[in-house]
């Protein structure tokens, strides 16, 4: 009777490894389909928490959404302050309030400043005077996990449109406006990572405008700066210029993003 169930356990046993793992004929490993895809793109989200287990939710969410993620108790720059990131996430629901959340953005601003923080708080933290902190991105817990989630995915990509951060002794010959700079001293534009290929008249418009700072630049002083001679009222070679700059650049003249058109005079940066 024994052998009877320890053969009945057996089948069914093999019953089920057949029905999850389908073997190739020559039992090759990399044949194997066990019904689950690896992820095409992973990004990395370094966690600092001196209580992992709470936020246990979090963690699981970003590991089942492609995320490479690796928690830490604390702070250390030889720890999770040397491991390259796409994000910060740090656990402040014990908090005391400013701070901790100061100290924090000054261990990350000395080596990681390019890498953006997303600050986990308490709601009642909203209601005691974390007004100074509205730049900051701060993600209420407990949250929804579609919700953390879209935060996340938020933080990263926008982070990942504005322009790099240029080198100490590069910065003086950068012009910058947005996500929009310039580097003068290559004569080259870029939008965000994106390199933005212009000709030398769009780009002196272009430098022209941005280094105005807002004033508004009539097409005269554009005519006479850029081409070098008088303008003539019946020309319209400067809002063809702009208008080839506008496609270039992804501006719409009727919703500006970087050149906003004022009528009968000429052009400003857009606010």
């Amino acid at each position: 009777m024994q052998k009877q169930i320890e053969k009945v356990i057996e089948n069914d046993y093999l019953s089920d490894s057949r029905s999850s793992v389908n073997w190739a004929p020559d039992n090759s490993y990399g044949d194997m389909e066990i019904g689950i895809q690896a992820c095409p793109v992973t990004r990395r989200v370094v966690i600092i928490s001196p209580a992992p287990s709470r936020i246990h939710e979090l963690t699981r969410m970003l590991s089942d959404s492609c995320f490479d993620v690796m928690v830490f108790h604390r702070w250390e720059n030889n720890g999770a302050g040397a491991i390259g990131a796409d994000l910060y996430i740090f656990d402040m629901i014990t908090s005391a309030g400013s701070s901790d959340i100061e100290l924090a953005k000054l261990r990350v601003n000395d080596n990681n400043s390019h890498v953006p923080s997303i600050f986990l708080v308490r709601e009642e933290m909203l209601a005691l005077g974390m007004k100074e902190w509205t730049e900051e991105e701060l993600l209420v817990w407990p949250m929804r996990p579609q919700e953390g989630l879209y935060h996340v995915e938020r933080v990263i990509r926008s982070n990942a449109s504005r322009p790099a951060a240029p080198a100490a002794d590069d910065t003086q010959h950068r012009t910058v406006f947005k996500d929009l700079w310039i580097d003068r001293k290559k004569m080259t534009v870029h939008r965000g990572q994106q390199r933005v290929e212009l000709t030398k008249t769009e780009y002196d418009l272009l430098l022209m405008l941005i280094e105005g700072e807002g004033s508004v630049l009539s097409r005269e002083q554009l005519m006479s700066e850029i081409w070098g001679t008088q303008f003539f009222g019946g020309s319209n070679v400067v809002d063809v210029h702009v208008k080839s700059l506008r496609k270039k650049i992804g501006d719409n003249a009727s919703a500006p993003q970087y050149i906003a058109t004022v009528r009968g005079v000429g052009y400003r940066l857009a606010d």
